[in-house]
């Protein structure tokens, strides 16, 4: 990299008309060099003023293109027609629903600048957000070990700067996008998953680092937030069969949850041990969504109550999704 990179920042957007104006205020008021900074903001055919309101602001705003809009695009074909039209030495991927801090892309080039070529991405910490009670409950429930599996990017109690074996929305060396290739749009929503996998086999690694700060909005209804993890699932299953090593035990809990409790379901009426297992289980569970929900929110009790809502549509929809997945090919 030179001493000063360009960077490409790089946001899918579809259906955020909500949340994409504060996206771009965040991403062009960067304390960044702004000669060296350009934005392509990839319209991915929703149905709401996403893309009005992109082109009024490209309009305006010299720095920002705006691409696509003729149709439906998922994220990883979204990020390629991005990534096709720039060039900068830095490729810096936003989500609509981030709101990343003024310093953001400063810190995330001396991050990569200090770590040297055999780091390929960093990004930051997400702060959790919701927008509506349900969504402050959805965001406690994500950032909690019972909601992301003790995810470091969520739970922030590691070393500031610490490798990890992927990333959401990181800063990328072009190079080594390059070196990989593109994001595989057959996985229309686990492409960093994905690529973090193919960059560290073949030899990077991934950095956190918290001191790039973002601010993530999530879902603000129990069926949106359901609908998000079931679709979580399904790809889940799909970079699974891609690479066989990504997978962890924790990834099938939700899948071998849902699975045992509809077969106790439909047991119950026939079967006392089933009757007992659905019983003891749903003890164990309830008592497991009683203690995450208290310690997120201990002096809130109506909201403690959606936290406890919240997980179980993060496991219902992960569990769902992928077992949805593992029918569909087994057929």
């Amino acid at each position: 990299m030179s001493g000063a990179p360009t960077v490409d920042v790089v946001i899918p957007a579809y259906d955020e008309e909500r949340h994409i104006g504060r996206c771009l205020d965040c991403v062009l008021a960067q304390d960044y060099r702004a000669d060296k900074v350009k934005v392509y903001a990839v319209d991915a055919g929703g149905s709401d003023a996403t893309g009005r309101i992109l082109r009024e602001r490209a309009a305006a705003e010299p720095r920002l293109t705006v691409l696509g809009g003729e149709r439906r695009r998922w994220q990883p074909e979204a990020l390629n027609l991005a990534l096709a039209a720039g060039e900068g030495e830095l490729v810096a991927r936003v989500d609509a629903r981030n709101f990343i801090a003024p310093d953001y892309l400063t810190r995330a080039v001396e991050a990569l600048a200090e770590a040297g070529p055999e780091v390929a991405v960093v990004g930051g910490h997400r702060d959790h957000r919701g927008e509506t009670p349900f969504g402050r409950a959805v965001a406690l429930a994500q950032t909690s070990r019972l909601g992301v599996g003790g995810s470091v990017y969520a739970a922030g109690t590691e070393p500031q700067r610490t490798l990890v074996d992927t990333i959401p929305y990181g800063v990328f060396r072009r190079s080594a996008l390059e070196a990989v290739g593109e994001f595989d749009t057959a996985l229309p929503v686990a492409e960093d998953e994905d690529m973090t996998w193919r960059l560290r086999q073949a030899g990077y690694k991934v950095l956190l680092d918290r001191a790039l700060e973002q601010v993530y909005v999530p879902r603000s209804s129990f069926g949106a937030a359901f609908e998000q993890y079931r679709v979580y699932g399904r790809n889940r299953v799909r970079v699974v069969r891609k690479h066989p090593g990504f997978l962890r035990p924790y990834h099938l809990v939700p899948a071998a949850a849902v699975a045992l409790a509809g077969s106790a379901v439909g047991l119950a009426p026939f079967s006392r041990g089933a009757r007992r297992a659905l019983s003891g289980g749903a003890a164990a569970y309830g008592g497991l969504l009683a203690l995450t929900a208290l310690r997120a929110a201990p002096r809130e009790p109506a909201l403690a109550a959606r936290v406890a809502a919240a997980c179980v549509a993060l496991h219902a929809g992960y569990g769902v999704g992928m077992l949805g997945e593992l029918t569909r090919r087994a057929s």
